[in-house]
């Protein structure tokens, strides 16, 4: 061959390359391009993207890529390791089944795929624009392994002069599985560059979607998303906020942030419990975030991104939140938190094999670990209490001045208890919001003294001990986290926590049409520590002294930030230990505790969750919603339905409250709700309760028949028997079928009507 020819043959060889190094770019997953960074030139925005550099195949061969490394061994697991990746392997000991942090994959795949498969962690760092993703092996990190007891640690030191950065993972086994650990001491960062989040074993237990299972994540009361080999493009994954978005950053709980305006993001459910998991025939895992979980994500990755065909779920540590600022005609700026969230980061594997590798096994899984580590002590119900909650009242705004508007008096509440007790109601509930002075939206976080226009303290105290004479349960409700902007018990410059930019944070309500915020209406959000010091330790002997069953501390179990006031740096976690402080501190010196949501940090400390989850978001990738929470806990906590006479959907809502095994609830008012015009309390606009007597009591025997001899039991099953239909089972066989479908169904020797239900009492053996 000629100079000539060789030349050509050069070229033709270096264009096939690129072409080829193309094609591999094409299939790069979003993730790994951190997306659109800000970069100042000359006073104008120019936006640069940051890309994966696009690496040739290495020699590397499939054998160095295996977990083979034996570094610890049990009765029932033994825990494989490979040494210059830091994959992991587990292997139970009675079965030979195999759980791999980085499943076999097609050899053909492209090589920047295969190693970012392989990566026992995703690194997201900034250097002070829009975070960049990374993984050891593609920075040529320096990897070290060293054995300990029970299990081994890995060192990860990015030397890359633009990195300079680095920390340590640890896997320990365990007997139900395997916990893996970033130890906090173990992290620094020597340059410019800061870690912002890490994603721990991101394709451990991974499926290909010709399988046959499910994703299971934390969507509200739960939700599967199924494998299937034909599915539609997806463009994106769930990824949420465990306990939900902090309201100190406010691109974290808007879906739009603009220099003057923010819009609220769709309705969606919370993720209220630190899990996450996946399945497949005979075999799964559930994984419990058991350190960090207050500044965590739970990611699920679906088929089809990064052209990677399998399904993963996995967990994010976020070390840095950010958020936009605007200083002058600079537009959108994002602001990173320049102090790194300490703490130990966890994540307990529970392998899990047969037939309990679905959700209800994990469900199961999880209520053994709130009982034994986290100490939730079941709360014995003694009869199946209907709960009512009276609005007490409100104050509007007039031409000149404030008017009170009184809905339910301490006396009126009295007449409300004697009629459900004279129509058969056994047992009752009552808890009584917007009964201190100035009303719901009055001076809190001061709750005293109580709104004399109600009939005052006297006549709050004679209604408790009226109540507690006839068997009846007084709550009432508390606000120490979310005052509205006029009380005269709050100055925000000193109460309220402050975001990233040390502004004071003003939380906005919302246009039900545009979701866009409206500030002629603000709340704040209360610094944990200072509220704490200074209205929650003085009030607690108040509420004692009136003789009531318990409180609703409101917002304790659905709302969750930090503050960035410089002389009050606080974080979530310190925030969630205040808001147990104060649950204990009532139960101490009070009585009982109820919360509304049920996020996990309160759970070994409340006596009733309200409002729980019975439902998801309904993302597009979402398939099932399941009563994962509820079995997690009942039997351990009772929880009660939102209120029904506000409900979207009455009878289907009615009819997943008795398939999830939840209390009948509602918001009523002894005057007719029409006096609430041109209050902020518009949305409680049917609520007078004799309107709602006879259908109140109705669903209430309904929920005593399913419920009074298992109230204290455990859900063992949950299954879906066809389309519409699903059958909840109790410890005893007693279960109960709901058919949501329009036509009547079938099952076994049952038929159900359209739009009803059936319950068999101690199962068909009975």
């Amino acid at each position: 061959m000629n100079r000539h020819k060789k030349r050509m043959a050069y070229a033709a060889v270096a264009i096939a390359l690129i072409v080829l190094a193309g094609a591999i770019y094409l299939l790069s997953e979003k993730e790994d391009k951190p997306g659109q960074a800000v970069v100042q030139q000359d006073k104008k925005e120019v936006e640069v993207e940051v890309v994966e550099d696009f690496a040739l195949p290495t020699a590397i061969t499939e054998e160095l890529e295996k977990a083979e490394t034996l570094v610890a061994k049990n009765s029932r697991y033994s825990l494989y390791v490979n040494e210059e990746l830091g994959m992991v392997r587990m292997v139970e000991t009675s079965t030979g089944k195999e759980w791999f942090s980085s499943p076999p994959i097609d050899p053909k795949m492209p090589p920047n795929n295969k190693d970012f498969i392989n990566a026992p962690v995703h690194v997201k760092y900034t250097q002070g624009v829009s975070p960049s993703q990374t993984y050891p092996k593609k920075e040529k990190a320096v990897t070290k392994m060293e054995k300990r007891d029970g299990g081994v640690r890995f060192t990860f030191d990015f030397e890359d002069e633009k990195l300079k950065f680095g920390f340590a993972m640890e896997y320990k086994l365990t007997e139900q599985g395997f916990e893996a650990t970033i130890p906090d001491s173990s992290i620094y960062e020597n340059g410019r560059s800061k870690i912002t989040s890490l994603e721990l074993l991101p394709f451990f237990g991974a499926e290909n979607k010709q399988q046959k299972g499910a994703v299971f994540v934390p969507d509200g009361s739960g939700s599967l998303i199924h494998f299937k080999e034909v599915h539609p493009q997806y463009f994106d994954g769930y990824s949420e906020y465990v306990y939900g978005g902090d309201h100190a950053f406010k691109n974290k709980v808007n879906s739009e942030v603009y220099e003057i305006f923010v819009r609220q993001p769709n309705v969606k459910e919370f993720a209220a419990l630190p899990v996450y998991g996946l399945y497949r025939e005979n075999q799964g895992f559930l994984a419990i975030i058991t350190n960090g979980d207050y500044d965590a994500k739970v990611n699920a990755t679906l088929p089809g991104t990064r052209g990677i065909d399998m399904y993963r779920a996995s967990a994010e540590f976020v070390y840095r939140n950010d958020d936009i600022i605007f200083i002058g005609n600079s537009g959108q700026i994002p602001l990173f938190q320049g102090n790194r969230i300490k703490g130990d980061r966890t994540i307990r594997y529970v392998l899990l094999t047969g037939d309990k590798a679905n959700y209800v096994g994990m469900a199961h899984a999880y209520r053994d670990y709130l009982q034994k580590d986290k100490g939730v002590k079941p709360v014995v119900q003694q009869q199946v209490p209907l709960h009512l909650r009276l609005f007490g009242g409100v104050r509007r705004d007039e031409l000149i001045g404030k008017t009170y508007i009184d809905m339910t008096t301490f006396d009126e509440a009295k007449t409300i208890i004697d009629t459900y007790l004279s129509k058969g109601v056994k047992a009752l509930e009552l808890t009584i919001n917007g009964w201190s002075s100035a009303g719901v939206f009055g001076n809190q976080p001061s709750h005293f003294p109580v709104e004399k226009k109600l009939g005052g303290k006297k006549d709050l105290m004679e209604l408790a001990a009226y109540a507690k004479e006839r068997g009846v349960g007084l709550y009432l409700e508390a606000n120490y986290v979310s005052p509205y902007e006029s009380s005269h018990a709050l100055k925000p410059s000193k109460d309220a926590i402050r975001g990233i930019d040390k502004e004071v944070r003003k939380i906005p309500i919302y246009y039900n049409g545009t979701r866009f915020s409206d500030w002629d209406e603000v709340f704040y959000m209360l610094k944990p520590n200072r509220v704490f010091e200074k209205h929650i330790q003085d009030e607690v002997k108040q509420f004692a002294d009136l003789g009531i069953a318990g409180v609703n501390l409101q917002h304790l179990g659905d709302t969750l930030y930090s503050d960035h006031d410089p002389n009050h740096l606080t974080d979530r976690s310190t925030t969630a230990e205040v808001w147990n402080q104060t649950l204990n501190l009532f139960r101490e010196k009070v009585g009982k505790t109820a919360v509304d949501y049920g996020f996990a940090y309160t759970l070994a400390n409340v006596d009733r969750i309200d409002n729980i989850p019975v439902d998801s978001s309904h993302f597009t990738y979402e398939d099932t919603v399941v009563p994962f929470f509820q079995i997690a806990i009942h039997g351990l906590i009772p929880y009660t339905l939102s209120p029904s006479n506000l409900r979207d959907d009455p009878h289907t809502e009615f009819l997943r409250g008795l398939e999830f095994g939840a209390l009948p609830s509602y918001e009523l008012t002894y005057e007719s709700t029409t006096k609430l015009t041109r209050t902020m309390m518009e949305s409680l606009f049917n609520g007078q309760y004799t309107d709602w007597l006879e259908e109140s009591i109705r669903e209430y025997q309904a929920a005593v028949q399913l419920l009074e001899p298992v109230r204290n039991m455990a859900i063992i099953s949950h299954e879906q028997l066809g389309n519409e239909v699903f059958r909840t089972t109790y410890e005893d066989g007693t279960y109960v079928m709901v058919n949501y479908g329009d036509s009547a169904e079938q099952v076994a020797k049952h038929t159900l009507p359209a739009k009803d239900y059936v319950i068999v009492q101690g199962g068909d053996a009975q």
